[in-house]
């Protein structure tokens, strides 16, 4: 099977630091905090405007996709993957403006957690329906819902990613709440095939 990861959220725990480190801005531009801690982090937790939120990431995500941890027992369950006949096709968003250098921190990061893949790949858009095509791939794991409905849409079978920031709320794809979970998803998918 050609199984697709996303990176942000799904190998890493991009919401951890980035909790963190929001606050940490928050307290610099405005000092109000969480406003609002069942909404999604800028879609409504906090009163930044759009400017304060591209300024956000302009200006820090690029430090801190190389200060990301592994989500627990991923690389465990990537190892078990490919040992198990499957080929991994890592596939990001990470993109400029926001991103000044994209791939040397995304290989940085990789070769540092020793992380095993077939192949990485930097989409043009949030919507990775272009890249699963034209790879091939046979399920997509994402963290945006939005973007898996889309994909969904478009006949990539997805299965999305939950994270402690997911919002809250029906699901219509399946979700995996855990790299365990996850791994035994993508068994069932092929058993079914």
């Amino acid at each position: 099977m050609r199984i697709g990861l996303d990176i942000d959220n799904v190998i890493t725990d991009l919401d951890k630091i980035l909790l963190k480190e929001v606050l940490i801005w928050d307290k610099n531009i405005r000092g109000t905090g969480i406003i609002n801690a069942k909404a999604g982090m800028f879609s409504g937790m906090l009163d930044w405007t759009r400017d304060e939120v591209e300024g956000f990431f302009y200006n820090n995500i690029q430090r801190i996709a190389g200060l990301m941890e592994m989500r627990k027992y991923c690389k465990f369950y990537i190892d078990k993957l490919m040992e198990d006949g499957n080929e991994i096709f890592l596939i990001t968003h990470r993109a400029r403006p926001n991103f000044r250098d994209p791939e040397t921190v995304t290989l940085n990061w990789l070769n540092k957690h020793k992380i095993n893949y077939n192949q990485l790949i930097f989409a043009q858009t949030p919507n990775k329906t272009e890249e699963c095509k034209k790879f091939k791939i046979d399920v997509m794991i994402d963290d945006r819902m939005d973007q898996c409905q889309i994909m969904s849409d478009n006949g990539v079978r997805c299965i999305v990613m939950k994270t402690r920031l997911s919002p809250k709320g029906n699901y219509t794809l399946p979700i995996a709440k855990s790299w365990r979970d996850l791994y035994n998803k993508i068994n069932k998918l092929k058993e079914n095939e």
